[in-house]
């Protein structure tokens, strides 16, 4: 199989959701990747940001100056097109990938960069590379609480509270690492997976480790019905707490009555996407009860919401309610209640 060919392969989903949609890129190129540790086998205490419920981390690409990259598990590592010019980064065309909407855009992919956080830096990964602008954009005209409920801003945020959207760790990262996530200390620990040891009582969630990207079952209930299981991504780079694809709500009939859902217009790659934002009763992860999330039922035709292969995704306004520690080696996620 020919790189290209390989890219391809995987040029398939990135939801990173701004309005919590992207979709695509992850690579699976030649090289393996190399993980330093400043000291030992662990970089703590690296600090984030968190804005409409994702997280941003500072990291330096090639010893450059430090940009903004959301911590992703549901997409590939991603560099802004913008930024992978400016870097003078080699780009290797790789067609063209879709997103939350109708429409396409044009993807590179890139090799041998390498990036480093507070403690860490990583050498020979690769990069899917296309424009996040259109993103960035929908970043910041919108405004995400802590329950997952999506508005849209009076006015688009600007200037120094705008956030910039530079790139994406995704997929390929976490499969270097245990990562811990504390929300509350908004910062993370990445540890070498085979001298980590949890130490805690929280929950264990098995994940179905594939491919690309992690899952999970989990069964969700509606007002006066009974439990219906489903597949559900784990989407860090959602800052919404629940999205049902339009296959799976159509065919449990899902979809709360019209006086009980709001509209709402999603954006992203490839353009947007309507979507009703209501509440389920519940949804159970592992032994942990979850009730009344705000849920995003799609109602795509076309775009990865109507993907019927997936029910779902999980969002980080469901995460951010705990301590997490995703260890694809273990094939584990921890939720530890705060």
């Amino acid at each position: 199989m020919s790189k290209l060919d390989a890219t391809f392969q995987y040029v398939n989903r990135f939801i990173l959701s701004i309005s919590l949609i992207i979709s695509c890129c992850a690579v699976s190129l030649g090289g393996t990747p190399a993980v330093r540790f400043a000291s030992g086998k662990s970089a703590l205490n690296i600090p984030f940001k968190i804005f409409n419920n994702h997280i941003y981390l500072q990291v330096s690409v090639n010893n450059a100056q430090p940009l903004w990259f959301v911590l992703d598990t549901g997409a590939g590592n991603i560099i802004n097109l913008r930024h992978a010019r400016a870097l003078g980064l080699k780009l290797n065309p790789a067609g063209q990938t879709t997103g939350v909407g109708e429409g396409s855009v044009d993807v590179f992919f890139t090799e041998n960069v390498s990036f480093t956080l507070p403690g860490v830096t990583i050498v020979r990964e690769k990069f899917a590379v296309l424009s996040l602008e259109n993103v960035e954009e929908c970043e910041n005209k919108i405004a995400v609480d802590l329950q997952g409920k999506i508005t849209w801003r009076a006015q688009a945020a600007k200037g120094d509270e705008a956030q910039p959207m530079d790139g994406v760790l995704g997929d390929e990262f976490f499969r270097l690492f245990v990562v811990e996530i504390d929300y509350a200390a908004k910062s993370i620990n990445l540890y070498d997976p085979k001298s980590y040891h949890y130490q805690g009582q929280g929950e264990r969630i098995p994940l179905e480790v594939r491919q690309k990207y992690i899952y999970m079952r989990a069964p969700i209930t509606v007002s006066g019905g009974a439990p219906i299981n489903g597949l559900f991504m784990i989407d860090s780079g959602s800052g919404v707490a629940l999205i049902l694809n339009s296959p799976f709500v159509a065919q449990n009939k899902l979809l709360p009555p019209p006086n009980q859902t709001t509209p709402f217009s999603i954006c992203g790659i490839g353009g947007e996407s309507q979507t009703q934002i209501g509440k389920l009763a519940e949804i159970r992860l592992g032994n942990i009860k979850l009730e009344s999330p705000v849920t995003m039922f799609s109602q795509a035709a076309n775009g990865v919401l109507a993907n019927p292969d997936l029910s779902g995704t999980i969002g980080n306004a469901i995460l951010r309610r705990f301590k997490v520690v995703f260890d694809y080696s273990r094939r584990v996620m921890i939720l530890d209640q705060r």
